[in-house]
């Protein structure tokens, strides 16, 4: 599958980027424990600043990993997908028998701190 000129390896591993921030992984963590949420509210359960996590729901948003609905004054989020709930369990799982491995990975590390890498 081909599609804006990118492989599905390629997307895939967008796809697992979009999983890759803790603060998105915190936003899917407080929408499955207290469903849907508008900004204020996901803002006051992060801590975390409005433009920091619209950043962040915008990046979820796009991939389709969350909906927004309007509700009066307000857009609420919710999980788009149930099944990203069972990957994020599955994940969780698989860390815990590779934690070790997993936080002596320099690989992983340096990426990350390096940011996006563009071809």
């Amino acid at each position: 599958m081909v599609i804006t000129g990118q492989s599905e390896a390629e997307l895939l591993a967008a796809f697992w980027q979009a999983l890759s921030h803790p603060i998105r992984l915190r936003v899917l963590d407080e929408l499955r424990e207290h469903g849907p949420l508008n900004v204020g509210e996901l803002v006051e359960r992060l801590g975390i600043g409005q433009g920091h996590l619209s950043n962040h729901l915008g990046c979820l948003r796009t991939c389709g990993l969350v909906q927004a609905t309007p509700r009066g004054r307000f857009v609420y989020y919710r999980i788009a997908d149930p099944r990203i709930l069972q990957l994020l369990d599955i994940g969780a799982a698989v860390l815990q028998d590779h934690l070790a491995g997993v936080a002596q990975c320099t690989v992983v590390r340096n990426e990350a701190s390096q940011g996006p890498v563009t071809t």
